[in-house]
């Protein structure tokens, strides 16, 4: 006949011959200690933010309690207990305690084949990988158990910046514009004031610098912000105008950084972009040597691009020429790229010839006149007094001929026109925009003969 136990029944009997043989004489029932686990929730931590930690004691013993458990963790430098420290879960009736670095567990009790957890919070305060081993968990029918270890690598956020601009910028030039980029690379998110500074180079002034959520200010040239940068993402974008000078350099170097937000990594925070610089208006000669007889007409041909938009009439001049010449231009202003011609008048040297006397003549023929009509007349007078006034008016009239013949009687020196020199001479040819100050110029030798 088979007879069939219930389960009830076999475990009673068990526990009967566990009775049994524990009490026989010189038997001793070994007790294993407590075994204790513990783990972060995470591998990785920001700096100065927090993580849980989690430590679990297991009761190994399948018909044993173990009661006055102990435990003591003593945290790494790294790390302090965070306020709140959230603490959940226990060890009934046991009782937990914590200071700054430490957590300690007296007089926890834990079941047979049971254990017990409690989770607590812990703030980073130094990076690198933080190393966090307890003392030996210990018990009243156990004794002393192991300890055990959790790592966890406290990191700080990753700043970096970029800074682009599209094509080539004039000078001069109004509204050139950048375009810089302020990101999150690290693995946590900002936890702190973030920074961006930029250095103009000479020949660019800014004129305006905003970004969506940025507070910004020219002078100094900067832009912050506190909210939290996460991870693995940018900030919008900020754009900063500019104006390009006259006299900006064919090639410069705008200079960004960034800094703050929590992170210790500065390596990556600038960036450069290199900007090359146009000329608005360029001018070129197609003959740039020129010759001419003095007297005759130089013609040559001027090529002119224009850059920029903005600039209105561009007109023209020339320095540099010799004297008797003088510059013309066909036409005399443009307001696009085009050709313009430029004439060079040279003058020719001449001079007039004029007769010049050698001696008065008329004044002392005057002179032989006067003296024949007073003899004539003296000698037909009839009365002493008569002739006495007649003498007296024609002495008086001769003296004043006489006086008349030491007045210059030199001939004006004729006209000179000495022409323009011969010789080897730069003009230089200049073009000048309306507005803006844009300036071209060109080299023309012009050679007189």
């Amino acid at each position: 006949m088979n007879v069939v136990c219930p389960a009830r029944h076999i475990r009673r009997f068990i526990l009967a011959v566990s009775l049994m043989i524990c009490a026989w004489p010189g038997f001793a029932i070994v007790v294993s200690p407590p075994a204790v686990t513990k783990s972060f929730s995470a591998a990785q931590v920001g700096l100065n933010q927090s993580v849980t930690l989690t430590f679990t004691i297991t009761n190994p013993n399948g018909a044993t309690d173990l009661t006055g458990v102990n435990l003591n963790d003593n945290l790494p430098a790294g790390i302090i207990i965070a306020n709140p420290d959230s603490m959940v879960g226990s060890c009934d009736p046991g009782v937990i305690t914590t200071a700054p670095s430490n957590i300690n567990l007296v007089g926890g009790t834990i079941l047979a084949s049971s254990s017990c957890t409690f989770s607590i919070d812990v703030l980073a305060i130094a990076t690198g990988t933080q190393v966090n081993t307890t003392d030996p968990v210990t018990s009243n029918e156990g004794g002393t158990g192991g300890t055990a270890t959790a790592t966890v690598d406290v990191i700080t956020p990753d700043l970096t910046i970029t800074k682009t601009h599209s094509g080539n910028f004039l000078r001069p030039q109004t509204g050139a514009t950048y375009t810089i980029t302020v990101s999150n690379v690290g693995a946590v998110d900002t936890t702190a004031l973030i920074t961006m500074d930029d250095t103009l180079p000479a020949g660019l002034t800014a004129t305006d610098i905003s970004g969506l959520n940025w507070n910004c200010t020219l002078s100094p040239l900067q832009c912050t912000r506190g909210d939290v940068l996460v991870a693995g993402t940018s900030f919008d974008p900020i754009t900063l105008t500019v104006t390009v000078a006259n006299n900006a350099a064919s090639s410069v170097t705008n200079s960004a950084k960034v800094s703050g937000g929590g992170e210790t990594n500065t390596a990556n925070n600038t960036a450069s972009d290199v900007t090359q610089i146009d000329a608005a208006l360029l001018l070129s000669a197609q003959t740039t040597n020129v010759s001419v007889a003095a007297g005759g007409t130089a013609t040559s041909i001027l090529n002119l691009t224009n850059n920029g938009s903005g600039l209105g009439a561009i007109s023209f001049a020339c320095s540099g020429l010799p004297s008797g010449a003088t510059c013309s231009f066909n036409p005399a202003s443009v307001t696009a790229t085009g050709q313009v011609t430029m004439s060079i008048a040279t003058t020719a040297k001449s001079i007039v010839f004029a007769p010049q006397l050698r001696w008065p003549i008329l004044p002392y023929a005057a002179l032989l006149a006067l003296l024949g009509t007073m003899a004539l007349v003296l000698g037909r007078s009839k009365t002493r007094k008569l002739r006495l006034s007649f003498a007296a008016g024609m002495g008086i009239a001769a003296l004043l001929v006489v006086a008349g013949c030491g007045v210059s009687r030199k001939t004006p020196a004729p006209p000179h026109t000495p022409g323009t020199p011969a010789g080897t001479f730069a003009v230089t040819v200049t073009a000048s925009s309306a507005s803006g100050g844009a300036t071209a110029t060109s080299i023309v030798t012009l050679t007189v003969q």
